[in-house]
């Protein structure tokens, strides 16, 4: 299964694997999102053995059996990682390495986000509960004036008990409910450079305050964004202005390399352009140049034609489209130029 999901919660919008609880409202603690999310167990380590012995026929013995003496031993320099309610091996781990426990986990967030009522949106357990998350919402969703949807920026905070991956805390826009969302959040996070990972080390709640200095960061770039955004808001284009941007946006090509069948292309991705701007996801904002970047944004990531899943993915979600970026200087000359 690709969703690897144990338990978990999520805060009025099922997961689409539907296997999680769903809440009316947010879990008033980190205490009481942990037990939601069926965090209540936590990691331990336990001794690892060794059996040595001899066999028969006087040969090294791994192993008991018939004719083999020997006894076990205790491995000084490895540990088990188990469940403290199931006794269930999650990793073996060298000496040095150093769990993060769940409770734990909920004083990070709070230390790093410095706010009390953290409202906590998706929680829960994968893969048998070698890796962990607890989702939150950074601020007050931002609903900006004329456009409909919610914008959301969400602390994610992921955990691992396999014995060697980092605990990792990020922002992100991917609502993690499993083990795909899980890792698209760590590859859109590191891409974006919105990241900060601790090792499982002795030291690692020494180094809160760089965690808490990425985010910060984030949440001032992400404080200048809906800055811009409402100044596109506020730059009415007119009807004649919208239309020159979606044949700028999607041009003619030179010519000599024109033709029919290349020109039916063309018209066919204006008008899927078109039919965004009308559409109830950007209509109420078509008349600004906000709504117009929404529209080329809406159009590369859902209409514009892809070779493969894997090629849509990566453009949404991991690289940096020009596309998207054309779109946004485009807006400005059509504007400057009025």
């Amino acid at each position: 299964m690709a969703h690897y999901f144990d338990t978990g919660f999520t805060v009025r919008t099922p997961a689409w694997h539907r296997l999680a609880t769903v809440i009316d409202d947010y879990p008033g603690s980190w205490d009481e999102a942990r037990k939601l999310a069926g965090l209540d167990w936590e990691p331990i380590t336990v001794p690892t053995y060794e059996f040595h012995g001899i066999d028969a026929t006087g040969q090294a013995a791994h192993a008991p059996g018939d004719g083999v003496v020997g006894d076990y031993f205790e491995d000084a320099e490895r540990r088990r990682i188990v469940r403290s309610d199931t006794g269930d091996t999650l990793a073996i781990a060298n000496d040095s390495y150093e769990l993060v426990t769940h409770a734990e986990m909920g004083d990070v967030v709070e230390a790093i986000l410095e706010q009390p009522n953290i409202r906590y949106e998706t929680a829960g357990s994968l893969e048998g509960g070698k890796a962990v998350w607890a989702l939150a919402l950074l601020d007050e969703p931002v609903l900006l004036a004329g456009d409909i949807s919610l914008t959301l920026p969400y602390l994610a905070i992921q955990n691992r008990h396999d014995g060697g991956s980092a605990f990792r805390v990020s922002s992100t826009s991917v609502r993690i409910v499993c083990a795909n969302t899980f890792r698209l959040s760590e590859i859109e996070s590191e891409r974006a450079g919105t990241s900060f990972a601790f090792k499982h080390t002795r030291n690692w709640r020494n180094r809160i305050d760089d965690a808490r200095a990425v985010i910060t960061g984030v949440r001032r770039d992400f404080a200048a964004y809906c800055e811009e955004a409402e100044r596109l808001l506020g730059i009415r284009v007119t009807p004649a202005q919208r239309e020159l941007f979606v044949r700028e946006f999607v041009p003619a090509p030179p010519e000599g390399l024109v033709s029919d069948r290349v020109m039916t292309n063309v018209e066919a991705a204006r008008d899927a352009i078109r039919h965004i701007l009308a559409s109830p996801t950007t209509e109420p904002v078509a008349h600004t140049a906000f709504g117009l970047v929404q529209a080329a944004g809406e159009y590369a990531d859902h209409v514009r034609r892809a070779r493969s899943w894997e090629t849509r993915l990566g453009r949404q979600m991991l690289e940096a489209d020009p596309v998207k970026a054309k779109a946004a200087k485009l807006v400005r000359e059509i504007v400057t130029a009025g």
